[in-house]
């Protein structure tokens, strides 16, 4: 029953505690009067179960399917309309419905999914009721209830007796709206959801692929109309139109089996009241091809791909694999990626532009800016031995975006990006040329997200890009702090990628599949390759402590001419390499080594800063598996190799696979062998002084 303090139910209570007429009285009394009144004809109880409605105020005044006036004898189906007008005869109370049918045929409505409709707010309008009907449903002369009611009902209506009206219907149920392929075929719905314009998958973006749908009646199948190219690792982002949390999921059909498996789920994540979601894509169980893949958004309860009550789910194609850079299969692409896209000047200027909301100032105090970028100049003056400068302006002003900062806050990222981006055209940037010696940075207040499954809210981390030369960073009130952030960023927005790792599962090398799942913790996926995984670089996980670029990563800057500085080993010899870490050159900085696969090279340097071991050489190989990561614009990727693998499972508890490459180096009387069986590599001795360019480091290599 309502609540005691409900204004409706006390005006009811008071009215019948005027009267002493017995209440079966009353109740006849007033379906005369209903049945008067009411527009609806009056059909004949089928009495799945007893139920007895004191209608003396509030009655059903009329039903209409699909338009046209509803009777007993119609055929309904999953999708159908039903147009719920109440009737009073007095004041106009706020009332909920609720529609039943006996899908089963078995004589009660307490069986799943019976409950086709239950209006989520009450009204003293006339509401619109989407039929739920499960598309497999096929029956004749099954009984339909329609209630409405002011007091709570049970799920199965029986045994009701607070205010309201019913009336009960013979229906047939026909096969239901479009599930995806047929009501026994491949990719069929046992649930269509209800969807609506209040509820509903908005669009859909995979990395910047955007596709605009909306209001769909809870299901839509666009396999023949989109088709996104998708890679492990792409960003997804959701977007819906709901007043309710939600629910995410989306599969893709990998073994094109007609179903979507449990190990077929791809991403999955909780919206807190219509907010955006976005993540990644893990492919790790997904092969390559061209498969179907569904996208589902449950407003009350689990996503499930078979369908749900509230919600919507979408169908699409996808192709899985490389994504497309425009480049016929076997060509390179030298203005895209690869390991010929390199930063063509011996300087790079930065362009800081700054941002404020009308709710929120920026705060950065300038002078801290200037400290950083201090900290940067002389950074990569040291690390390109004298080569390379880095100028910067900070544009007078700050730009109000005019807008509070929630505008931003728990959306996409990419809003933000498009939204600054547009400023910055308007300005008369040119954000898109590649080609010349600018990059951006994006200054703002702190950005958040709502974080739905650890109950928290998160903030937005800096990102950069080289498409558009620019990245972005937040004010955290952490001040004169962040050069090695904007470092890294800058390497981004300029054309570096992540400096990762490998873990081979106790090899060096592993399966050579850069997805294949090393081991699992809960939801947490540790792969071959490792994010981060060069834990003592700045393209890697020791950007904020201003960690050395590998010698392959500066080979990324042209006008540094590295390769001079690291031969191409091609006969057996005994090899002395100097510290690359040191700000000067006193000899040869590494060897670079041409794997036995006739497509990578290994680039073996000195380390003796960022706690590598003095006594051994780090291994990185590159132009390997590129086909993991394709981004455009990118210069290629390079791997910290591990020489002692599984040496360290974790590090304070923690069990990222990363800390394993804090013993990464091939330390003295140590060998490695090419996986392909080309060489085979022996570090020697040590001699100079460490904290020197002088340190020095010898390897014999053996030609095989």
């Amino acid at each position: 029953m309502k609540n005691k303090n409900d204004s409706n139910h006390l005006l009811k209570k008071l009215v019948s505690n005027t009267s002493t007429t017995n209440k079966k009285i009353k109740a006849k009394s007033a379906l005369a009067i209903a049945v008067c009144l009411s527009g609806v004809t009056m059909e004949s109880a089928l009495a799945a179960c007893d139920i007895s409605p004191d209608n003396r105020y509030e009655f059903i005044d009329s039903i209409s399917l699909n338009g046209s006036a509803f009777t007993s004898g119609s055929t309904l189906k999953n999708g159908d309309i039903l147009e719920l007008t109440p009737g009073y005869n007095a004041y106009a109370y706020r009332e909920n419905w609720s529609v039943w049918i006996d899908l089963n045929n078995d004589g009660d409505f307490s069986d799943n999914d019976e409950l086709v409709f239950s209006s989520s707010s009450a009204s003293k309008s006339t509401v619109s009721a989407t039929l739920v009907i499960p598309s497999n449903v096929n029956a004749e002369n099954t009984e339909m209830r329609v209630v409405v009611h002011s007091d709570d009902i049970s799920q199965n209506s029986c045994g009701f007796d607070g205010y309201g009206d019913n009336k009960d219907f013979s229906v047939s149920v026909g096969d239901g709206a479009d599930n995806g392929g047929g009501s026994s075929g491949d990719y069929a719905l046992s649930q269509t959801p209800r969807g609506g314009s209040g509820e509903n998958i908005t669009s859909v973006e995979i990395n910047n692929d955007k596709y605009t749908t909306g209001d769909n009646d809870g299901y839509a199948d666009f396999t023949d109309e989109k088709t996104f190219s998708v890679s492990d690792g792409d960003l997804i982002t959701l977007t819906p139109t709901s007043n309710w949390d939600a629910d995410w999921a989306v599969w893709i059909d990998s073994d094109s089996n007609g179903n979507f498996d449990n190990d077929e789920k791809v991403f999955s994540a909780t919206g807190k009241r219509g907010s955006i979601v976005e993540g990644s894509l893990d492919l790790s169980d997904i092969v390559d091809g061209t498969a179907r893949m569904r996208i589902a958004m449950n407003g009350d309860g689990n996503a499930d791909a078979d369908g749900f009550k509230y919600g919507e789910i979408e169908d699409y194609s996808v192709d899985i694999g490389d994504t497309d850079t425009g480049t016929d299969e076997g060509e390179t692409d030298d203005g895209k990626y690869g390991a010929d896209v390199q930063w063509q000047h011996d300087n790079v200027h930065v362009k800081v532009y700054r941002f404020e909301f009308t709710d929120v100032d920026l705060e950065y105090p300038k002078s801290a800016l200037e400290d950083e970028f201090s900290e940067i100049q002389d950074y990569f003056d040291e690390q390109s031995y004298g080569r390379f400068s880095v100028s910067y302006e900070i544009i007078p002003g700050v730009i109000n975006t005019g807008t509070k900062k929630s505008t931003f806050d728990d959306h996409s990222s990419w809003d933000w990006v498009d939204y600054y981006e547009e400023k910055l055209v308007d300005l008369g940037e040119d954000l898109k040329n590649t080609d010349d010696n600018t990059i951006y940075m994006i200054l703002a207040p702190q950005l958040t997200t709502w974080d739905d499954v650890n109950k928290e809210t998160i903030e937005w981390g800096p990102k950069g890009g080289p498409d558009s030369g620019a990245f972005r960073m937040y004010d955290t009130g952490k001040y004169g702090e962040n050069g090695g952030g904007m470092a890294h960023e800058m390497g981004h927005a300029m054309g570096l990628h992540h400096a990762e790792a490998i873990d081979g599962d106790g090899e060096v090398f592993g399966t050579g599949d850069m997805d294949h799942v090393v081991f699992q913790i809960g939801n947490d996926k540790y792969k071959e390759k490792i994010g981060y995984g060069n834990i003592f670089g700045m393209m890697g996980n020791n950007a904020w402590d201003f960690g050395g670029l590998n010698l392959y990563y500066k080979n990324f800057f042209a006008e540094w001419d590295i390769k001079d500085d690291v031969p191409l080993v091609t006969t057996d010899g005994t090899y002395r390499i100097y510290a690359h870490d040191q700000g000067s050159i006193k000899g040869n900085l590494g060897i670079r080594v041409a794997a036995g696969n006739g497509e990578s090279t290994y680039w073996v340097e000195y380390r003796t800063k960022d706690g590598a071991n003095t006594d051994g050489v780090q291994i990185n190989i590159a132009e390997y598996v590129t086909e993991n990561d394709t981004r455009e614009y990118y210069y290629d990727t390079s791997y910290l190799l591990d020489m002692t693998p599984g040496s360290i499972s974790d590090f304070e508890g923690d069990p990222w696979n990363g800390y394993d490459m804090k013993d990464a180096e091939l330390v003295i009387g140590k060998s490695y062998k090419d996986k392909w069986g080309a060489f085979t590599i022996t570090t020697k001795k040590t001699g100079g002084t460490l904290g020197t360019a002088g340190a020095w480091i010898e390897v014999e290599v053996e030609m095989h």
